[in-house]
Order: C-alpha cells, then structure tokens, then sequence
C-alpha cells in the first residue's frame, strides 16, 4: 500500500470519526458531598410546618432575603416536621420517591445540594431535569444508612435544572428523610448552547481535512 493510499484511508477515518463522535454541551454533574462550598445556594425552610398529611410540601428559600417557594412531592403523603433540622418525612417513616423544585416556572437553580439520610445501606437514582427537557440521569449513587448522604448538582456551562427526582432502591425502609435542601435561584435562560465539538473531533477533523487537501493536489498533479 502506498504512502498517498494509507493517507486516504486516514482522512476516511478521520472523517468518519467526527462524524461519528460525541459532543460536550449543555451537561448537568452530580457529584457526592459539597462541592464548591454553601455560600453560593439557599437554604430551603419550612418557617411553619404543617403536619397535614399530603403528596406536596411547600418550603421557602432563605425567607425574606430570597423568599422562593419551592414544592416536593412524592407518590405517598409526606410532611415537614415542626422544630429541629428543616426537612422532609414520610408518613410511614419512610419513602422511596421524592422530587423538588422552584414553584416559579420562570426561574431554575444553577446549584443544588441536599442530603439524604437512608434508612438503611443502599443506592438511589438521582436525575436532574436542565430548563430544556433533559434528563440527566445518575444511576445507583451509594447511600449508607449509618451516615449522611450529602450529593451536589451543578452544571459545566451555566446550564439550569429545574427539577430533582430521587428514587431510592433502598429496600422496605428507603429514605428516613430528605434535609438540608439548599438551591442556587436563577433565571431561565434562552436557547439550549451550541455544540461545541470535542478536542478529540477537532483533531480527526484537520487530520481530514489535511488528507483531503494533500489528495486534491496530487490529483491535479496527474491532472
């Protein structure tokens, strides 16, 4: 095979690969712990638990500096208990689903952290939903039922969520409590960002193009 073949072929693959790769754009991360701190989110209070049984419960962030509402829900009656740590309980003692977010459809939190305290050891399935539609699933995130569970949610490129769901697959006791539910308020922001290729698909691509360049050459050169 000759050196102007193998360099064809090169281009080929490399063309096929830009084609064929992946790009980074609009990604919402989850992390375990408290990344980057608390200072940059509210606290989400509960300044008058009601203690009537219900799927929904209303909290507030940081009342009157910020004063959001903020709305969970779950598939089973839950309630925010009066005195101690601001947080969320279900009436059985236990649940394994719970969602949350900003009752105000026009803004979303650039940052969220919350800690779950499982009853017992086991995993959950946490997904962040950004102002587009998309689902960001994190699978099977360890929880240990004889410690807190402290997770952050950010994004990479000033991406916004506007909803977390937590599914836990702790067996028969699930989640004891959601606490320590902290947001990061922001406006919603316009159109999803543009593609922007990878390094790896930059570098197939001028390895293409190169290829392509030095073929059109040599065929004007035999032309």
């Amino acid at each position: 095979m000759n050196g102007m073949r193998k360099l064809k072929i090169c281009a080929g693959v490399a063309l096929l690969g830009v084609l064929l790769s992946g790009n980074t754009f609009a990604t919402l991360q989850l992390s375990p712990g408290l990344v980057g701190g608390s200072g940059d989110v509210d606290n989400v209070l509960f300044n008058q638990p009601d203690p009537t049984l219900d799927h929904e419960v209303i909290g507030q962030l940081n009342p009157p500096t910020t004063g959001e509402l903020v709305r969970f829900t779950s598939n089973e009656d839950i309630f925010a208990p009066a005195g101690g740590q601001a947080r969320i309980e279900a009436a059985d003692g236990s649940f394994n689903f719970i969602d949350f977010g900003l009752v105000d459809p026009n803004l979303g939190f650039s940052k969220v952290q919350f800690n779950i305290d499982a009853a017992a050891d086991g995993s959950a399935n946490i997904f962040l939903l950004d102002q587009f539609g998309t689902t960001f699933s994190f699978l099977n995130q360890p929880l240990s039922g004889s410690g807190q569970n402290f997770f952050t949610g950010f994004s990479l490129d000033n991406q916004v969520m506007v909803k977390v769901t937590i599914d836990s697959t702790v067996q028969m006791t699930g989640i004891s409590d959601l606490q320590q539910v902290r947001l990061g308020p922001t406006e919603l922001g316009g159109p999803p960002p543009q593609e922007l290729p990878e390094p790896t698909t930059l570098a197939l691509l001028g390895l293409g193009l190169l290829g392509w360049g030095v073929s059109r050459r040599q065929r004007n050169r035999l032309a």
